[in-house]
């Protein structure tokens, strides 16, 4: 940000603890401008503010915004908020995210990570193997990177690598050199009306980049393969299992919880052809195998060498929610997972059904009343693999309720396409008690959902350890 003086004055951010505004509030404060802040409750990411020395108000009003200069807000901040208001009458500039984020951008060489799914663990992938490779790139994340502990990190070189969010159709500003898309799927409809008009936003991502960047694309997903077909004056390098991409996998065994695989470099202006053997990664699943071959395919086009990317990828460490093992107790284990649209569902417990030697119990928590009606036959398909699911109520996420739809009704659809042991709670906060019947050692007990699911799956260790030494 070399033409954005840090003498502007207070940098205010409406929605600080959300995933994305935390992160650019965070590079910004670190790169020594004045932040505060402001939210409706306390979060982690809240918290994390607060100790490095952000100005945090708990609650909005419009006397937080006094001696403002700039304000942030992202999609999800309403017309009418207070201090949103109280900052068009007092003439505050009002930046979006994403144009904040474009101008930290600006200036730098930028891999900016997009797609339906797996964007996260992609952008943290790129961000260790370029660390590991010394490029210090600056990282602004849409999950907390393990290695880290935040969402964020600002690095001293001009490489920065960014997780380019396509909910609200911002992505397209990102003013990147190189871009990923992992895969187009049916999502956040509720903002682009048709999936054309999604594709057309891609289409767009890939065409911004300049005349010298690159595009690397998972040609696994049918809607980004036809994309490829539409790009002719852009470079592109495509990636997956499908034996027409420049870099294939094959040699898949899993040992110990982790992956190994081969890849086969097929096109010659990525690097020489060649075969590159046993690479190494934590993560189950396929879909994280294309996640890695993302990142690698950046990594060899950028020249880093494949013992550096071998060793970055064996040590990654993983994101926060994403397949996270966050307790276990008597040999059952208990995962805390992102997954909420039905793609990410079932990668999710096809993974969790490899490393599993027990029954597979997967607790539910639908997210948004419109995501559900909008994908319902495909929600209530992607559970095949769980042998024990129970569905909580629906998290709205600021949505209007929609009395048609609910726990039950889920419930009843999935029992009548033939899966048995599918229940709701009655009581959600005696859940513990439920999951403590039914679950025997060996089992996972994996909790789905982008909503408030993940404090119940990381307070369920101690709970049941309560619940196992009453018996005793």
């Amino acid at each position: 940000m070399k033409n954005f003086s840090k003498d502007i004055g207070i940098i205010h951010f409406i929605g600080i603890g959300g995933i994305g505004m935390s992160g650019i509030a965070e590079i910004l404060f670190n790169l020594g401008y004045k932040i505060s802040g402001s939210d409706i409750t306390k979060s982690s990411n809240v918290d994390r503010l607060k100790k490095i020395g952000i100005k945090i108000f708990i609650g909005q009003k419009a006397k937080n915004i006094n001696d403002v200069s700039i304000i942030v807000i992202s999609s999800a901040i309403k017309e009418d908020n207070i201090e949103l208001v109280a900052g068009a009458l007092n003439k505050i500039p009002i930046v979006r995210r994403a144009d904040m984020l474009a101008e930290l951008m600006r200036f730098k060489k930028s891999i900016s990570v997009g797609g339906s799914h797996g964007k996260t663990t992609t952008t943290s992938l790129i961000s260790s193997l370029l660390e590991g490779a010394k490029f210090d790139p600056t990282v602004v994340n849409g999950g907390i990177i393990e290695a880290y502990g935040t969402n964020a990190r600002l690095g001293k070189s001009d490489w920065m690598v960014v997780e380019a969010d396509e909910s609200d159709g911002t992505f397209i500003k990102l003013p990147s050199t190189y871009v990923v898309i992992t895969n187009i799927d049916r999502e956040h409809i509720d903002f682009y009306k048709t999936f054309d008009n999604l594709n057309r936003a891609f289409r767009n991502f890939v065409e911004n980049i300049p005349f010298y960047g690159v595009a690397f694309i998972c040609i696994d997903s049918p809607d980004a393969e036809n994309l490829c077909k539409d790009i002719k004056y852009r470079k592109v390098i495509t990636y997956g299992f499908n034996k027409k991409a420049d870099l294939t996998v094959s040699n898949i065994k899993i040992i110990d919880y982790i992956t190994y695989f081969d890849i086969t470099v097929n096109k010659s202006h990525l690097s020489k052809k060649r075969f590159i053997k046993n690479i190494a990664i934590s993560l189950p699943g396929e879909h994280n195998i294309r996640n890695a071959l993302a990142a690698i395919s950046v990594a060899l086009e950028l020249g880093i060498k494949e013992q550096v990317i071998k060793n970055s990828l064996l040590n990654f460490k993983g994101v926060e929610r994403r397949f996270s093992f966050v307790g276990s107790v008597n040999n059952i284990k208990i995962i805390d997972d992102y997954a909420h649209h039905p793609t990410e569902i079932k990668n999710t417990l096809k993974a969790a059904k490899l490393l599993c030697r027990g029954k597979l119990i997967v607790v539910f928590e639908p997210h948004r009343y419109s995501r559900i009606i909008d994908l319902y036959d495909d929600f209530i398909n992607s559970f095949s693999d769980a042998d024990f699911l129970y569905v909580t109520k629906i998290y709205s996420a600021g949505e209007k309720k929609i009395k048609e739809i609910n726990e039950k009704i889920i419930v009843s659809s999935i029992r009548k396409i033939g899966h048995k042991n599918v229940y709701y709670f009655k009581d959600e906060n005696y859940m513990e008690n439920e999951l403590s019947k039914i679950a025997l050692n060996n089992d996972f007990i994996i909790f789905l959902g982008a909503g408030s699911i993940s404090k119940k799956a990381r307070s369920m260790q101690k709970s049941m350890l309560k619940l196992i030494k009453n018996k005793l």
